[in-house]
């Protein structure tokens, strides 16, 4: 299998001549595989446009999509975000911890995960915590369900294989019986991320508690190849039982030799990014309601509201003394700067929550030695009357290290603390 490495926004020149080489067909059926691949992608993720294109010359350029893509039986494309480096030996794992972060909606959310730096550990445990942790709050209402079963007894409670009353078998009758079980393939999946994780993490008392988890669970056969929905009944499970799905597909446990082992794996970056700017201010400010994708009057239309949806809006006591929005195009090797279409948007949000202060927020596509993580820069300013937009990059590289979370967090805090003070909210 031949990876050919992409960065998002990043041209690669010749990448249809070198997957016809490498798959052995015509440069032709490459781009009906690209098609093909780019329908799949635009279904799963709601997209209209086609997030890989080709240009004339055969070089390829990925947008609004990262992770790894299975093109043919030969060839995989293997997507970094442009906010990661692809030459970082660190980046699977960044991009891994923000896409748990995003599928689940849950990763590093519970304080006792996220108390303290001294003792995260490493990404394995981080996840292994994460596991452990959801299931602890729903292992009262365990995942059972009915199903039936055959055994041998010599007592006649159930439906019984008349034809064995003459020809016992040496344990018994031949007995059918509908039982309440939790061997099914929601356990089975649990107990399957559980055995992954274990050889994983290093920490012995963590070992011991997934081993103790999986003994717990047991019996259960293999993992399903597909993983059916959980009842409605179940639905306490849901982050428990997508994360352990998430494990078992093998997306990012072994990263460090840059290799997945997933069939195939894709996240819209800019709803991520999106989901992680609203994470990051909903932790840096516990005192404020933060609320995501609010509706707010901007005018009307005959007797229609016309309404105005910033992405994250920090509100206590009833205002809202900043508005942040989470934006995604930024253009390489150029200086940064906030364009035309995001300076009236914000001016229409601002007019909308009648307050002053707009904070505009990108990913950095800086190294990590020319910003470090959790740090946020301001590249632009623009003042309208009393009213300010603010854009700022911020940096995530290095997320999955020990802390890396908090130090996020904590960029954030500082930065929208010094902020509030000077609109004077405290």
């Amino acid at each position: 299998m031949h990876r050919l490495v992409l960065q998002e926004l990043r041209s690669a020149p010749g990448a249809v001549r070198e997957i016809a080489s490498f798959s052995g067909i015509s440069e032709a059926e490459v781009l009906v595989h690209l098609r093909e691949l780019n329908d799949k992608v635009k279904s799963l993720l709601g997209y209209e446009d086609d997030p890989i294109t080709t240009s004339s010359s055969g070089a390829l350029k990925a947008d609004g999509v990262a992770g790894l893509l299975r093109l043919n039986a030969s060839v995989e494309l293997e997507v970094v975000p442009k906010f990661l480096d692809p030459a970082s030996p660190t980046w699977r794992s960044d991009f891994f911890l923000l896409a748990v972060l995003v599928k689940t909606g849950h990763l590093l959310l519970h304080d006792e995960i996220s108390a303290g730096t001294q003792d995260r550990g490493d990404l394995a445990m981080l996840i292994a915590r994460s596991f452990l942790t959801l299931y602890t709050e729903n292992e009262r209402r365990p995942i059972r369900g009915y199903r039936r079963g055959t055994r041998a007894d010599f007592a006649l409670d159930g439906d019984v294989d008349w034809e064995t009353v003459f020809l016992p078998d040496p344990d018994g009758f031949a007995v059918s019986q509908l039982e309440l079980t939790r061997q099914n393939a929601y356990n089975a999946t649990l107990a399957a991320a559980v055995r992954i994780l274990i050889p994983e993490v290093a920490d012995v008392d963590m070992q011991a508690q997934l081993r103790l988890l999986g003994r717990h669970l047991a019996p259960q056969g293999a993992a399903p190849a597909f993983f059916p929905p959980l009842p409605p009944r179940h639905r306490g499970w849901q982050q428990a039982y997508e994360l352990a799905s998430l494990i078992v597909t093998g997306l990012g446990l072994n990263l460090d030799g840059g290799v997945f082992s997933g069939p195939g794996f894709v996240l819209s970056t800019w709803s991520a990014w999106e989901f992680l700017c609203e994470e990051l201010v909903r932790r840096a400010l516990p005192d404020y309601t933060i609320v995501g994708q609010k509706q707010w009057v901007l005018g009307h239309r005959d007797a229609e509201e016309v309404y105005a949806k910033p992405d994250i809006s920090p509100i206590t006591k009833g205002a809202v003394p900043l508005l942040l929005d989470a934006k995604y195009k930024t253009r390489f090797g150029k200086s940064p700067r906030i364009n035309a279409g995001d300076l009236y948007e914000s001016l229409a949000f601002l007019r909308a929550v009648q307050t002053d202060h707009m904070l505009l927020l990108y990913p950095s596509v800086r190294p990590p030695d020319k910003l470090a993580l959790g740090e946020w820069h301001l590249f632009d300013q623009i003042n309208v009357d009393q009213q300010i937009v603010q854009g700022f990059e911020i940096q995530i590289q290095g997320l999955a290290r020990r802390g890396g979370f908090e130090e996020l967090v904590t960029g954030a805090r500082l930065l929208l603390n010094s902020k509030l003070g000077t609109v004077g909210v405290q």
